[in-house]
């Protein structure tokens, strides 16, 4: 327990610390960049005070330079971080709920890290969120999407959500599905506090291209995605997801990439 509220204690500190930065460097960088590479560097700091050792796989399907739509499980709060720290050389927009950023301070620095708010209870609020996403993608920004919309209870994934998929196929922006591993082991789905680390696995898979699909291919790409996440994970996906996949054609398979570097 003493263990726990140290690690907490350092967290809400240094947090504070990085938020203050992030505004500090956010008045000079009007895509966030700058603001984006503080936080990045306090996602880091934090993985070590957690004890945690981030191990990724599959980077060398990725070409930094480009933009990705990159979707993962999520079943810890952890999981933001092991992200961020596990594709360090991306810049990364996360697609967040509105109540993340009523938190004081805390949703402070999502919008100067300009994160994308989305008010699930507000269809038109969400759609103009997205919108903003798609500018922000072209300038050689990655988005990241959590499509079961919350953290998971147990082992069995949430039924994924269609607004990243719909997103992926306007924007023509290749998916990336990823499996993390470990975090909730290490950061329980409704704990604050960590008593003890461990070993974290990012599994990125190959790029899902979406160029030429249209909106009618939307759930048999979700189906896709939700089945390559459930195999990294060890979750077995829904049988309907299963079934909705065999429409999605084997031309739009995988989309070309240079090679990354694991960090």
């Amino acid at each position: 327990m003493i263990s726990g509220a140290v690690r907490l204690f350092v967290f809400v500190l240094d947090t504070a610390i990085a938020i203050l930065c992030v505004l500090l460097a956010s008045l000079a960088d009007r895509d966030a960049k700058l603001a984006y590479k503080v936080a990045r560097i306090w996602a880091w700091l934090n993985v070590k005070v957690c004890d945690t050792r981030v191990t990724v796989r599959g980077l060398e399907h990725l070409d930094p330079t480009r933009s990705y739509v990159f979707m993962s499980n999520h079943r810890s709060n952890l999981d933001v971080l092991a992200l961020v720290v596990g594709l360090w050389d991306f810049q990364l927009r996360w697609v967040a709920k509105e109540e993340l950023f009523r938190i004081p301070l805390f949703g402070w620095g999502l919008r100067a890290t300009k994160q994308i708010l989305v008010n699930r209870a507000d269809h038109a609020q969400a759609v103009a969120s997205l919108e903003r996403a798609r500018e922000r993608i072209r300038g050689g920004i990655s988005v990241v999407f959590f499509p079961e919309g919350t953290r998971s209870p147990g082992d069995q994934m949430l039924p994924f959500k269609k607004g990243g998929f719909v997103f992926a196929i306007e924007t023509g922006t290749p998916i990336v599905a990823i499996g993390i591993k470990g975090t909730a082991r290490i950061l329980p789905r409704d704990g604050w506090t960590v008593h003890e680390g461990g070993d974290v696995e990012v599994v990125v898979t190959p790029p899902i291209a979406t160029d030429g699909l249209t909106f009618a291919d939307r759930d048999a790409l979700l189906a896709r995605v939700e089945r390559t996440i459930a195999a990294t994970v060890g979750a077995p996906p829904a049988p309907e997801r299963l079934r909705a996949a065999a429409p999605l054609a084997a031309a739009h398979a995988t989309a070309p990439a240079r090679s990354g570097t694991a960090r």
